[in-house]
């Protein structure tokens, strides 16, 4: 007989989220690039979410930056914000840059390879994750220094999946 006190298992106790289940949860409508015809959209989706982030940090950074300069232009951490800035800026256009336009040629590009399709995922988790980081070290008026060391490591991710989703031809030039 039940005496009415009995609790549930805690959440904690549930499996741990496999990478593509925590992504799925981090960027909406990605499929997991399960689908063929729609390979391009869900990179599209990670790296719309990457770079969003990326902006959002971005702002908060330049307002720390301003506030700094107003109390003390010439201040040395200035400096060390206009690097982190301007890094910022470059991983954003990295984030798009290998972004197709437009159908024309372009099926070919894009292509998943079921042996990299594992680590596709890791890499695109490990991209938002990191671009999550940032963003919370920047509305923290983190360190400078210690942003731009996760930036280096997004750059890392952006290289890596971008490798995974070009022909082998293209990809022994990277």
């Amino acid at each position: 007989m039940s005496s009415g006190n009995e609790t549930k298992p805690p959440i904690s106790e549930s499996p741990p989220l496999s990478p593509l289940e925590r992504l799925q949860l981090m960027v909406p409508g990605f499929r997991g690039y399960k689908v063929k015809d729609l390979i391009r959209q869900d990179d599209f989706l990670v790296r719309k979410t990457v770079a969003s982030m990326l902006e959002e940090a971005l702002n908060f950074i330049q307002r720390a930056e301003e506030e700094v300069a107003r109390n003390n232009p010439f201040d040395p951490l200035i400096q060390q914000y206009e690097t982190v800035l301007s890094d910022l800026r470059s991983l954003i256009a990295e984030v798009w840059g290998g972004s197709p336009t437009g159908d024309a040629g372009m099926h070919d590009r894009f292509k998943v390879f079921p042996e990299n399709l594992e680590k596709l995922v890791e890499y695109d988790l490990r991209l938002v994750d990191t671009a999550k980081a940032i963003l919370d070290s920047a509305k923290a008026r983190a360190n400078p220094q210690v942003i731009d060391s996760m930036i280096r490591d997004a750059r890392t991710y952006v290289i890596e999946r971008q490798k995974l989703l070009i022909p082998e031809k293209l990809s022994e030039k990277w």
